[in-house]
């Protein structure tokens, strides 16, 4: 499991234990479904946000790989949902004040940087020893 997905579910269960309610912010990946209810379009663009709140099964299945497996109400329909580790964006709580978004979710690594035969990029090093200690 990605260390990033490790520190939401920690994040997740501390804050709904603590303040009764959670947000989930999930993006749109044919690895995540919702259901039969499934995404709208508008979700398909901008993501999805979970509630997880005492009305909730509190019956969550997180695998090895930090996969959500849950059931969730949509209105009065109950719908399966299973949410892929990689589509996990973020937890939050208006309530605690705090939020956790993944800078790394969904997102393709950078290609590395190019470089020029015979220049071994050196002209990107800086010397510390021009910054001073900061007093602690």
């Amino acid at each position: 499991m990605k260390k990033q997905v490790a520190y939401l579910q920690k994040l997740f269960y501390d804050i709904w234990n603590d303040f009764g309610s959670v947000y989930l912010l999930v993006s749109y990946s044919s690895r995540t479904s919702i259901g039969k209810r499934g995404f709208t379009d508008e979700e398909k663009k901008h993501g999805l946000v979970l509630v997880f709140n005492n009305k909730t099964n509190a019956k969550l299945d997180w695998d090895g790989e930090g996969n959500l497996t849950c059931v969730l109400a949509f209105g009065a329909r109950k719908e399966d949902v299973y949410i892929h580790s990689d589509d996990l964006l973020g937890v939050f709580s208006r309530e605690a004040g705090v939020q956790f978004v993944r800078s790394d979710a969904a997102a393709e690594p950078p290609a590395p940087p190019e470089q020029d035969a015979g220049h071994g990029g050196s002209n990107q090093v800086v010397s510390l020893s021009s910054f001073k200690k900061r007093k602690t």
